[in-house]
């Protein structure tokens, strides 16, 4: 039993040199892996970090579009009342003008059926003759134009 006993011992300490070389390089790259995903998660949180910030900038941005648009709107709207309201006052003025051109056109035509009907008066007063005169008779539009002036 001593040979054999002496036999695995020597095999034994050849594998035992081994397996120390294997078991040093195991955890060499285990401490390898362990770093390297570290390395990961450290950067994995970093661009978490990073998604997040974008995201509230985004939204940030979404929230300033808005109020931009509605801005917009109510200045759009601002500005069709402001159209609206010219328009208006400039359809107001244009009814006076319309007015006014109406009322003078009247006082136009009345004045010069006025006119017409004097030149007449004239013309008959121009052509009677003198015994007429004497005998104090008026043509009838020069009457007629008495009895409106009473």
């Amino acid at each position: 039993m001593g040979i054999l006993s002496s036999i695995s011992k020597e095999v034994s300490m050849k594998d035992n040199p081994v397996q120390e070389t294997t078991s040093t390089d195991d955890k060499k790259r285990i401490k390898e892996l362990e770093a390297k995903l570290a390395k990961n998660e450290s950067e994995i949180e970093f661009f978490k970090d990073k998604i997040n910030t974008n995201q509230e900038i985004i939204l940030d941005v979404i929230e300033e579009k808005k109020l931009l648009k509605k801005q917009i709107e109510e200045f759009e709207r601002k500005e069709l009342d402001v159209k609206l309201n010219n328009y208006l006052e400039l359809q107001r003025k244009h009814h006076k003008v319309e007015h006014r051109l109406f009322v003078t056109k009247n006082l136009l035509d009345e004045a010069q059926a006025e006119l017409e009907f004097r030149a007449k008066i004239i013309e008959e007063l121009e052509n009677q003759g003198i015994m007429d005169l004497v005998l104090g008779r008026y043509p009838e539009n020069y009457l007629e134009y008495k009895k409106r002036g009473e």
